[in-house]
């Protein structure tokens, strides 16, 4: 039993700080403009947020080697068809060669169509705990939701806030 308690303990320590510091970090702070991205599509056109605005967006950060991402970003493919004047945009979060996002996204059964790739660093300018991260951005590009992780809950999230920035 003694032994069961120092197990428990031990654990809650480790455990209860990362829990504590990623609901801290949850994305860029609502309300307030999101921070640049700067990277290059697939076909090497330069990318910069900053200069896109107009339309409100979905920013959704993958990775080739995330798995929930394999499963989140063809729901978002449904979106992007259903919610037609929110860009949805898929921003690769690791440097990695086009070559190997491209056969990602060609693996999946669907994907945003504008896909971004960055070298790196991003995590830290969006402060997200982890992969897959989605931000809902207005036409001036201030942040209106983040949502960490894939989940029902944050696809149901997500839709009712599309639904209702395109009322």
């Amino acid at each position: 039993m003694f032994i069961k308690q120092i197990v428990l303990v031990v654990l809650l320590t480790l455990i209860l700080p990362i829990e504590v510091t990623a609901g801290s970090q949850s994305g860029p702070q609502i309300g307030f403009t999101s921070p640049n991205i700067i990277g290059h599509l697939l076909d090497d056109t330069p990318y910069r947020l900053k200069n896109d605005t107009g339309a409100p967006k979905v920013i959704n950060f993958f990775w080739v080697g995330c798995k929930p991402c394999r499963k989140e970003m063809p729901e978002l493919a449904m979106f992007e068809k259903r919610f037609k004047t929110v860009k949805f945009i898929a921003v690769h979060t690791q440097s990695e060669p086009a070559e190997n996002i491209v056969k990602f996204i060609k693996s999946l059964k669907g994907a945003p169509s504008t896909v971004v790739q960055t070298s790196g660093g991003i995590q830290e300018n969006f402060k997200f705990p982890g992969l897959p991260h989605t931000v809902l951005l207005d036409k001036s590009n201030v942040v209106m939701l983040n949502l960490s992780g894939y989940t029902p809950e944050n696809m149901s999230q997500l839709n009712k806030a599309l639904v209702e920035l395109t009322k």
